[in-house]
């Protein structure tokens, strides 16, 4: 599992691949200090193989997975959450 500290709103990389020919699914799992509420944004960025899409923009919750399918040749997501948090990953 890796471990990644990400601070109050300013935009880190939690998932980054490169010609990867399979798809994949990412389990993360978000925590804050004080058990405060996470809150935040993430943006989920997918190529067509190297021809890039629209990025996904969502919501941040304490549990999410991620979907990478077989034909991202490159495929990041980032998070910029309101309060510093630590990401885990599986």
């Amino acid at each position: 599992m890796k471990t990644i500290k990400c601070p109050a709103g300013k935009f880190t990389k939690i998932i980054s691949n490169f010609g990867r020919g399979y798809p994949q699914d990412f389990e993360i799992t978000i925590t804050a200090e004080n058990n405060e509420t996470v809150s935040g944004i993430y943006i989920e960025n997918r190529y067509f193989w190297i021809f890039p899409q629209t990025p996904i923009e969502g919501k941040l919750e304490p549990k999410m997975r991620f979907h990478r399918q077989w034909i991202n040749g490159i495929y990041s997501v980032e998070i910029k959450p309101d309060i510093d948090v630590v990401v885990k990953r599986k």
